[in-house]
């Protein structure tokens, strides 16, 4: 009988001891100090290896990329002057938006 006693005893002693736990670090939750059971939503992490995992998410991605890469990449552009020696002229291209001529 005193067994079923002392197994009692543990297992409320146990249960206490993580009711306490849980209000501390709720407390301390509140003071900023950690992050426990009352956040919302998923950490960084988490979104991350979700987003990572998804098929249509790497497929977004992927075309994010590419769109940040065309963007990046300017077309091959002539140089903003040329100089023809044999007819002595030089064109100098403006830079700006162009203005039609009359």
């Amino acid at each position: 009988m005193t067994n079923a006693v002392w197994q009692v005893a543990v297992l409320a002693g146990l249960a206490a001891a993580i009711f306490l736990a849980d209000r501390a670090l709720l407390w301390m939750e509140g003071r900023g100090w950690v992050h426990w059971r009352r956040r919302r939503g998923l950490s960084a992490m988490g979104a991350d290896l979700l987003r990572d995992l998804s098929p249509a998410a790497q497929t977004q991605r992927r075309e994010l990329e590419q769109e940040r890469v065309r963007k990046n990449v300017r077309p091959a552009e002539e140089p903003p002057f040329q100089v023809d020696l044999d007819a002595k002229v030089v064109r100098i291209r403006a830079r700006g938006p162009q203005r039609p001529r009359r």
